[in-house]
């Protein structure tokens, strides 16, 4: 790929290439079988597996200290709106809906969770937050053991109809729910904020002076409360369970532009995408023989129909 700036990336089209692509697979588009007409374009969302592949730097993360500093660059409240919107769409485990994401705008707030250990550490060009980034702070529910639950477990309320829930009792601790959950809305909130045009960068390690002393200075006292996804039907956004005293502070996702005359491959974290992942062979207990085949686009591995895992005759 040549290198190019980040803004004549952007204006090449590629970002808004993704942009529609990710929204019209959002919006639904691409399950309708037949166009509304003959001359309007069914989306094909194989296409988006092509462009990722083609377009590395548009959904890798952002290396520390390469973020934009201007102001205009921050996502809009409404975009931020939009990002966690999606990230909220996401399938859970049972649909617990451990989550809840809190956005800071501002920089000294998302300074304070982020912190500067890694700037440090790399010896980064730039600070991890900016003026030009925004931080969606992610917490989880059912992660603090019962006795440092603010709300007792199994005691659950339906705000519909005042009564204590007949499924209250799956109101319990389960950490391994929570953290699940977690990653596969943060997947999502990656997901909308790249459609969007912006970048991220994930942090599970949190250094800033707030995560460390006070983390739950952003929801303590605020009256806050989540949806409980699981006992209700979709479309409804009922709020039940209070946030305050009840929940952890797991991660953290900066979002904001590249700065202006960075390129954008520099720019980009590129360290490996390893393939973790194999086909089982059928054969417990006994080693397979597996040849990947390179992926001429991204180098990556994988296998096909000539390099499925293979029985050797010591294995038969």
């Amino acid at each position: 790929m040549n290198q190019i700036s980040r803004r004549q990336f952007l204006k090449a089209g590629s970002a808004a290439a993704f942009s529609t692509a990710i929204l019209g697979m959002l919006s639904g588009c691409s399950s309708d079988p037949q166009p509304k007409t003959t001359t309007e374009q069914v989306y094909d969302p194989k296409g988006l597996i092509q462009y990722m592949k083609d377009n590395p730097t548009s959904w890798m993360s952002v290396d520390n200290g390469y973020w934009s500093e201007k102001p205009e660059d921050k996502p809009t409240t409404e975009e931020l709106t939009t990002m966690c919107d999606v990230a909220m769409m996401a399938q859970l485990a049972v649909q617990f809906s451990e989550v809840f994401c809190v956005v800071l705008q501002d920089v000294q707030d998302q300074f304070d969770v982020i912190g500067d250990y890694w700037d440090q550490l790399f010896n980064a060009k730039g600070r991890s937050v900016t003026e030009g980034t925004a931080t969606i702070l992610f917490y989880a529910d059912k992660i603090l053991p019962q006795e440092e639950h603010a709300t007792p477990y199994g005691s659950y309320v339906d705000s519909t109809t005042g009564l204590e829930s007949e499924v209250g009792n799956f109101y319990s601790q389960s950490v391994t729910n929570a953290y699940l959950d977690t990653g596969i809305a943060m997947g999502w909130l990656q997901f909308a904020a790249h459609a969007l045009g912006y970048n991220t960068h994930i942090f599970g390690g949190l250094y800033g002076e707030a995560a460390k002393t006070d983390p739950t200075r952003y929801i303590d006292g605020k009256g806050l409360k989540r949806g409980w996804g699981f006992v209700h039907s979709y479309g409804e956004d009922i709020k039940d369970i209070p946030v305050d005293g009840n929940m952890k502070l797991v991660a953290a996702v900066v979002i904001g532009k590249v700065a202006e005359g960075e390129d954008a491959m520099t720019a980009a974290s590129k360290h490996m995408r390893p393939t973790n992942y194999s086909f089982y062979d059928g054969h417990p207990g006994e080693k397979a023989v597996i040849s990947p085949t390179a992926d001429s686009t991204t180098g990556a591995t994988s296998p096909d129909a000539t390099s499925a895992p293979t029985v050797t005759a010591e294995t038969e």
